[in-house]
């Protein structure tokens, strides 16, 4: 959960996440759906900041704090796996994340947005399998993979 808080508190070098970047989390993990509104999302970020910052004597900076986006996190996970114990119910929530997540890292570095200088985006498979880009030394064809390839669905089944 800490690094999803990180990765998402922007650049200004606090260690509040702001609403945009709250959005963000949302967005790229891809949690709201119609019984998750963004409208509600809005409302789970602002009642618990408020009340978290509330309890804090530190003002100075504006935002969620970690403590809250945890408490944020149990919440979220709560209303999408409602049939699971609250453990678990964090756990697929944090894999979610991570496999959507790791999908949009994946789509960025194929698309040429964060490509090393060298040309080829780090093979992400399982040891056992042989990277889809190895080619014989010294061709430097482009990769064979385009943005247009379909992502696989989540192993999750989201309610």
């Amino acid at each position: 959960m800490a690094n999803l808080f990180i990765r998402f508190l922007g650049i200004k070098g606090t260690m509040k996440l702001g609403p945009t970047g709250f959005r963000t989390f949302i967005r790229n993990c891809k949690l709201s759906s119609s019984n998750l509104s963004m409208a509600a999302m809005d409302i789970l970020y602002i009642d618990i900041t408020r009340r978290w910052n509330s309890m804090t004597l530190d003002q100075r900076d504006s935002g969620m704090c970690l403590q809250a986006f945890v408490e944020a996190f149990f919440v979220l996970a709560q209303r999408k796996f409602k049939m699971l114990p609250l453990h678990e119910q964090v756990a697929s929530l944090i894999d979610l994340c991570e496999y959507h997540l790791s999908l949009l890292d994946e789509k960025r570095l194929v698309c040429g947005r964060g490509v090393p200088l060298g040309g080829r985006p780090p093979h992400r498979g399982t040891p056992q399998e042989p990277s889809p880009s190895a080619q014989p030394a010294g061709d430097n064809s482009p990769p064979r993979t385009s943005c247009a390839n379909k992502l696989s669905l989540p192993r999750h089944t989201l309610s």
